[in-house]
């Protein structure tokens, strides 16, 4: 039977039509014709002799390029390189009898002698019995507490961070480890959470001795804590004046957070004679990618009376300062939410809220005495800025610097080895601002790069602090009624119980809040709706509302309230909100479950400990804003992890088969989802029988 040929193929006519000579054929060629036969004698005398008298052809990228596929197909892969993990040693303390005091199921003792470290991975009390040790910058001392015993300190050691070193500081030190209940327990919720603290090897402890990265039975991508010696002497320099104000600036990955967070623990223990202790630090983050005391999407003003020795996942919300006495914990005094995509279009937005940060922090009145009686002026100050403001927007940090904060210190982290011509000009400059325009001393610093990459990325570990942000119920005193410690919720967020607020005044109802201010990008009022739902939203109050009751807007359909976008720009421009630090402030967090049209309700879900919030709420002056932090994906699929794990405990289901329970609206099976087509709509085969 004929077939038809393959494309580049050559037939036995052919191929003896294309070795005749031009001679053979009796007709004449052109002069273009000529010059390719000449170019094409060329390639023949270079090509390979020919083997049994076969003529092998030349290679045509064109044949090549329409042969068939499926020949690759068979052809072996290349096996990817294999990555030998590295031993990293994380500590130098032996764990041998003559090191240690205690070793029971709760309790484990320890001789450290100066300058030899010991660390741990999982949750854990530390007393300090005899002598003193440093914990990520915090100096702490064998010191009773006044009417009882020995002060603790919890610490969180998760393998998702660096692993945190304790260093003996006096000649020899005594020191108790107390096992604690499991901190953040979300995995049965979230995989995010699983397997990243103590294995409970060591007697079913909360905690595990570790002295090297291989000695992990998980065989998870350990790293050791690292501050490069430049750090601890810049450190020591700040902390000799209690009312410096520090900005730390520099590169992504560079450990500007980390640097913070030991300038601050070495603030409130103080060291020795040198450096007393100070009751209070306020701490500036402008950072809304990576907040320290807040969820992202918002820069806040923090007061911190407590060390910090844990991933911002441990404590991931205040208490909201509203004036009257003041707590021995933890209080945000000022917050304003601002997207994390972009800070091009909020630039004046960005630095009103500055002002403002700074105004607030200028009002501060002086911090009471401390327990020896030593008063101190003004609670300290350290600024954290994104690592956008170093890069990208470095015109606005100069200007910043030079026309509001005018700090004591500036902190540069960067590569002091190799500098680019880019960080060059950049360091000149700071160079020159600080000597001649704001009278502060720079200090460039190593930077703290991974040595490893992490456990868990940049957006895993924000959806990790939402997720914890979301779950908090309570923050009481730990076991041992030092430390405050905060306790979560373990159960899905679809099982608490939403919050009704009416967008729009009924018969029945008022109207509880202004409108929306949505700051993302340009759409349709009629698709507002659906970019609201499921989204996590901030409760912004102002008194400045009244001013722009004429510019709200409603929604075709279902007349939901919104401020209308710039009709130069087409964005939706946050500044009128602005007004002074007394009358405007963020109150919470709150994840927007859904609508109910018919009622004019939108329901929200906040965390128990800010449900108070929401009782208080002015109408006239709560704004909603929409559109700085991420999608929660997290919240979506936590049923279906919860109902997964229930499932796995119960065992197989007799008989065979999976369980039969339903799931979430925004959640479906994986069979389902494999006979979905584009965009997740079923695949319909239209066959032709005629």
């Amino acid at each position: 039977m004929a077939g038809k040929r393959k494309r580049g193929e050559v037939t036995p006519t052919q191929a003896t039509t294309q070795n005749t000579t031009p001679s053979t054929n009796g007709k004449p060629i052109s002069a273009i014709a000529a010059a390719r036969l000449k170019l094409e004698a060329q390639l023949q005398a270079q090509a390979p002799p020919a083997v049994d008298g076969i003529q092998e052809p030349p290679t045509s990228p064109i044949v090549e390029a329409t042969t068939d596929y499926s020949a690759s197909e068979f052809d072996d892969e290349i096996p990817a390189p294999t990555l030998i993990p590295k031993n990293l040693k994380l500590c130098t303390w032996r764990n041998i009898s003559a090191n240690i005091l205690s070793n029971t199921p709760d309790e484990f003792a320890i001789i450290l002698e100066k300058h030899q470290t010991v660390s741990f991975i999982g949750c854990l009390n530390v007393q300090v019995l005899k002598g003193a040790v440093n914990i990520n910058g915090a100096n702490i001392g064998a010191v009773p507490k006044r009417g009882g015993g020995e002060r603790s300190w919890r610490v969180y050691v998760p393998s998702t961070h660096p692993i945190t070193k304790i260093r003996g500081l006096d000649r020899v030190n005594h020191v108790s480890f107390v096992s604690c209940k499991e901190p953040v327990p979300l995995q049965g919720i979230s995989p995010l959470f699983a397997g990243i603290w103590a294995a409970k090897k060591d007697m079913g402890r909360s905690f595990d001795f570790i002295s090297e990265s291989d000695t992990d039975p998980l065989k998870r991508p350990l790293t050791p804590e690292n501050a490069p010696e430049d750090w601890l002497r810049a450190i020591e320099d700040i902390t000799t004046s209690s009312s410096a104000s520090t900005l730390v600036t520099g590169d992504s990955l560079t450990g500007k957070s980390s640097f913070a967070k030991r300038l601050l623990n070495r603030y409130l223990t103080g060291m020795g004679k040198i450096a007393k202790a100070v009751p209070s630090v306020c701490y500036l983050d402008l950072d809304p990618i990576k907040p320290e005391y807040t969820p992202h999407g918002q820069i806040s003003l923090t007061i911190v009376r407590e060390v910090n020795l844990g991933p911002t996942f441990t404590h991931p919300t205040t208490t909201i300062s509203r004036g009257g006495a003041r707590e021995a914990r933890n209080e945000t005094i000022a917050a304003y939410p601002l997207p994390i995509s972009n800070l091009t279009n909020y630039e004046e937005y960005f630095i009103s809220c500055v002002r403002s940060f700074f105004q607030t922090y200028q009002t501060l009145t002086s911090s009471p005495p401390s327990s020896d009686g030593i008063a101190f002026p003004r609670p300290p100050l350290i600024i954290n800025t994104p690592a956008s403001l170093y890069t990208t927007h470095f015109p606005l940090l100069t200007s910043l610097l030079t026309t509001i904060f005018k700090p004591t210190h500036i902190i540069h982290l960067g590569n002091t080895t190799a500098i680019d011509p880019d960080t060059a000009e950049k360091l000149h400059a700071l160079t020159h601002l600080a000597t001649t325009k704001t009278n502060s001393q720079l200090h460039e610093l190593e930077a703290q790069t991974p040595i490893l990459p992490p456990q868990r990325t940049e957006e895993e570990l924000r959806s990790m602090i939402m997720q914890s942000y979301f779950h908090t119920s309570s923050i009481n005193s730990n076991e041992l009624g030092n430390e405050r410690a905060m306790k979560w919720t373990q159960h899905p967020i679809e099982t608490l119980t939403p919050w009704e607020l009416c967008y729009q005044e009924t018969q029945t109802r008022m109207q509880d809040f202004t409108a929306f201010l949505a700051l993302f990008e340009p759409l349709h009022p009629s698709e507002l709706c659906t970019a609201l739902n499921g989204s996590v939203i901030h409760i912004f109050s102002t008194t400045t509302t009244s001013s722009s009751d004429s510019e709200i807007r409603r929604t075709p359909k279902y007349g939901i309230p919104y401020f209308p976008a710039d009709r130069e720009t087409r964005m939706v421009s946050p500044l009128p909100l602005l007004s002074s630090p007394q009358s405007s402030r963020l109150l919470c967090t709150a994840l927007l479950h859904s609508f109910q049209p018919e009622e004019k309700i939108v329901n929200i879900i906040v965390p128990k400990t800010r449900e108070a919030v929401l009782r208080t709420l002015d109408p006239e002056a709560t704004v909603l804003v929409a559109g700085c932090c991420e999608v929660p994906e997290w919240a979506y699929v936590e049923g279906a992890h919860f109902d997964a794990g229930q499932q796995v405990r119960a065992g197989p289901v007799v008989g065979g088969g999976g369980g039969g329970g339903t799931v979430g609206p925004w959640v479906e099976s994986a069979g389902v989802v494999e006979g979905m087509g584009y965009l997740n709509v079923s695949r319909r085969v239209r066959r032709f029988l005629g």
